[in-house]
């Protein structure tokens, strides 16, 4: 019998890489670093003799050995998601909240505010886990904190925040070349985070600018590596405003503008809608959807 790859972790790590097409999207969805995930794609070739990916400009890209694989692969995860739902179920276990949610929401806003839930509810536990699928029905989470539109089939999803966009920038940048009107900003490097493509063009189309060269846009895949940047004064950005609080509290960033930016995304609490919500789920549901109320956007 072929000997199977040492740890399901490394198969896990290629299933966020083939979904996003990016080490550092995959890292940031695993809670793992860039060169933790590069090193167990490498450990998997390897294993399997072939390269699984092409190393391109723009990220990854499935080799046909990487697809036929990752083709083995979903299914089997997807089954051993509902396996460990069944065995969970067995203890029932209902006090645990095996929660997932991109690593600049946990980062900068939930875990700041997670003392005053577990104060409230001692007896619940949420744990942080990695998605195993993107398959929301497959159980391996309670729930998700997920970006998007808020129409995904089979979850019930529950808006939070990250609607409303902000152009911000570091005071000490921003005293170098001043923004004094909306054009100024065409003097500044434009950051982006690639889940709001054009943003920008939005941005300099609502206040009337001509001139925006989008080839001049810095991308960025993950929000914990474009704040730095922005304090940096690398640059100015758009983002949510809930994401950088602590960041205009403390100036080490100031807004450009007061007026909000709306977009039709934003980031939901989204559990399976065809399992019952347990009791630990609801209150913390309840408790997440109040803080975000109450969270300056």
């Amino acid at each position: 019998m072929q000997q199977l790859p040492q740890s399901l972790t490394a198969i896990r790590v290629f299933d966020a890489a083939a979904r996003h097409l990016s080490c550092s999207r995959a890292a940031e969805e695993l809670c793992l670093t860039q060169s933790a995930v590069s090193k167990q794609i490498h450990a998997l070739e390897e294993h399997l003799g072939l390269p699984l990916f092409n190393r391109v400009h723009h990220g990854l890209e499935l080799t046909l050995a990487g697809q036929i694989y990752w083709d083995a692969v979903k299914p089997a995860l997807a089954l051993l998601a509902e396996g460990t739902t069944r065995i969970r179920a067995l203890r029932a276990d209902d006090r645990v909240i095996h929660l997932g949610l991109p690593a600049a929401v946990g980062q900068k806003w939930l875990i700041p505010r997670l003392a005053g839930f577990n104060r409230r509810h001692p007896d619940i536990n949420v744990e942080f886990t990695p998605r195993l699928t993107h398959d929301a029905k497959s159980g391996a989470l309670t729930a998700e904190i997920r970006f998007g539109r808020g129409k995904w089939p089979g979850v019930r999803a529950h808006y939070l925040l990250g609607r409303e966009l902000y152009a911000v920038g570091s005071p000490a940048l921003l005293k170098q070349m001043p923004v004094e009107q909306p054009a100024d900003v065409l003097r500044h490097r434009l950051l982006e985070h690639i889940e709001l493509p054009n943003i920008w063009e939005r941005w300099f189309a609502g206040h009337g600018v001509a001139g925006y060269d989008a080839r001049l846009i810095q991308k960025y895949e993950q929000y914990t590596l474009m704040i730095p940047a922005l304090t940096a004064g690398l640059g100015v950005g758009i983002l949510p405003r809930f994401l950088v609080e602590e960041e205009l509290r403390r100036r080490k960033l100031v807004l450009l503008e007061k007026e909000a930016l709306r977009s039709d995304y934003g980031y939901y609490l989204v559990h399976a809608k065809d399992r019952k919500a347990s009791d630990a789920l609801e209150h913390f549901t309840r408790w997440l959807l109040a803080e975000a109320k109450h969270t300056p956007v």
